[in-house]
């Protein structure tokens, strides 16, 4: 082979490694749009989070549940995220009893799907779409409510 020819094929086999690189790191990692709502569902549960936090002191302060969202973020000094960051929607909380509530957000991403190493708070798994997590406080010995 003449040296144009090795240089043209040597060419065409570094495209290649390249072509396969950034498809195996697409797989791997996945697209930079399933990527982008991952991250929306992960700031998704970093507000709920922050949500139960709050619902538990405000129970722990008054001995009630806040009667709603607006309540709780209210308060003077308090800055919550009581809606969802890109649809502008209220989360969904519902009081089911004095020692129970709910806590709703309709997610883009299954958690389930989700490559591991990235996915790491059992609490917060959801499935897409809306989902609810129910909460219990614990009683006054510390022990969960059955």
């Amino acid at each position: 082979m003449s040296h144009p020819a090795v240089g043209r094929w040597l060419l065409i086999v570094a495209g290649m490694v390249v072509i396969g690189t950034v498809v195996m790191a697409v797989i791997s990692i996945g697209s930079p749009h399933s990527q982008q709502l991952a991250r929306q569902d992960e700031r998704r549960v970093r507000d709920l989070d922050v949500l139960e936090d709050e619902i538990r002191e405000w129970a722990k302060d008054r001995s009630t549940l806040p009667t709603d969202l607006a309540s709780l973020a209210g308060r003077p000094g308090v800055r919550l995220s009581v809606a969802d960051p890109v649809t502008n929607l209220p989360y969904a909380y519902e009081v089911l009893s004095p020692r129970t509530f709910r806590l709703c957000a309709t997610f883009e991403t299954d958690t389930a799907e989700i490559r591991s190493g990235r996915w790491d708070r059992p609490a917060w798994r959801h499935p897409r779409g809306k989902y609810c997590f129910d909460r219990v406080l614990e009683r006054e010995d510390g022990a969960p409510e059955k």
